[in-house]
This record gives C-alpha cells, structure tokens and sequence, in this order.
C-alpha cells in the first residue's frame, strides 16, 4: 500500500479571452493525473479555487479566496487526508500563491505532518527557459501551451492576444514567476502591479500568439518527469507505513 497523497491545486480565475478560468486547475489536475498513473500514489481531489495576489482581484471571471481560507482549506484537506492512513504529502501549485502556501505548510509541519510543495514554473523553470521565447507571467505563451497540450477543446486562439502592461517599479529590481532570482526581489515580496482589472485591457501578460502544443508538451513532461522521480526517491528512503520524523 503507498501511503503518499498528491494534492493539485490551481484556481478558477480569468485568462484572457482564449482560455478557460480554470486553466490553473486544468493544468495541476493533468500532471496530477499523470503522476498517479505512474506511480501509484494517491490523487486528492483538486479544490480549484485558490488564493491571489492583491492585483488579481475584482477582475471578472477570478474568484479568488482570502490567503487565510485558503490556508486553512489545504491544512484541513491534509488532516482529513491522514485519517486514511496518508503521512507524506506532495501540494502541486500552479497558480502564483506560492507566497500563501508556504504558511499551510509549516502550520502543517507544527503538528507533525509531512507536506512537501511545489510549484510548477520551479520544477519545469528549464524547459519553460529552453523551450519558450517569452518569459512565464500569465495567460501568456507558457500557460496558453499548457492549454493548447492538455485541453485543446477549451482554447479558442483566434481570441489570443498579446499584452505586455507596465508595472509600477522596473522589472529589473523583482523576479517574475519562474524567472531565476539574482539578485532580485520575488515579486510577491512587492505591491509591484496595478490592480489587473484597471490595467489590463485582454486579461493577458505577454505573448500566447507564440504558443504552440508541442511546446506545452515539453513543459508538461518535464513537470511529470521531476515528480515522478521526486516521489520514487520518497518511497524508497521511507517505505510505507515509515513517516519522515518531522515532530
């Protein structure tokens, strides 16, 4: 029995014209999917609504939760979890509250669960940095490849359109997601954006008319290839029914 449990996590928020408000949860449930069927593990149902940034609220389509419900959300999906018998965690982020999840984590950590997580412009940054021409920010050529590969169905590209809006402090002092940080600043450390709902005209940030399905497929493999391998390590180092002494 393998007692390790994957949980994706995304959220249902606006992508530009052309693709789904649920591309974040989409693109999480696949590599999720992916990921069980090779290895055996436990896939957690998605919750796909998920916490934002002070700039993505108010934009039609985006429903986002307080960084506290979400927070408390995961914790409680984790101990529900644990009552079953799971005591190793895997939390696959793909949408930017990868500043909220960190506190689920080590709240988590407090009572003795171990919860590892990752977010998906970290674990792929090489292919993404190989195979794009654009750098990864939202509803762009990264997030548009990802929905041309694992939902096609749900990509309307006559509706794409390119939009690159100016922050409010130069770009050279913050990290953009999935960007390698030298010497900067992440940029959820920063009020660095206007509110997206005032500024953005399309919903988009950079470039989905470079997009292509091929290129999604590298990311998404990449993805996959980088958690399988991470949780074949896990099941060797702690069999089942072994919990990682974390309290």
């Amino acid at each position: 029995k393998c007692d390790i449990a994957l949980l994706p996590v995304g959220s249902i928020e606006q992508h530009g014209e052309h693709l789904p408000t649920g591309e974040d949860s989409y693109h999480a449930i696949k590599i999720a999917e992916a990921v069980a069927e090779k290895t055996g593990i436990m896939l957690l149902p998605c919750p796909w609504y998920g916490a934002h940034p002070y700039h993505h609220w108010y934009y039609a389509g985006t429903i986002p939760l307080r960084a506290e419900t979400f927070i408390n959300l995961v914790k409680d999906v984790v101990r529900g979890a644990a009552c079953a018998g799971y005591n190793k965690f895997i939390i696959l982020n793909c949408h930017g509250q990868e500043w909220a999840l960190p506190v689920a984590i080590q709240e988590l950590g407090l009572e003795g669960y171990f919860v590892v997580g990752v977010t998906l412009w970290e674990i792929a940054k090489s292919a993404i940095q190989e195979t794009m021409e654009t750098k990864f920010m939202h509803a762009e050529e990264t997030e548009t490849s990802l929905g041309l590969y694992l939902v096609p169905e749900l990509v309307d590209m006559s509706k794409a359109k390119d939009e690159t809006p100016e922050p409010l402090v130069d770009s050279k002092w913050y990290a953009a997601p999935g960007e390698v940080i030298r010497d900067k600043t992440p940029w959820y450390m920063g009020t660095f954006a206007q509110p997206e709902y005032k500024q953005l005209k399309y919903g988009v940030i950079g470039y989905p008319t470079r997009a292509s399905a091929e290129k999604g497929r590298k990311v998404f493999e990449a993805a996959v290839n980088w958690l399988v391998q991470f949780i074949e390590e896990l099941k060797r180092k702690y069999p089942p029914g072994i919990k990682p002494p974390v309290k």
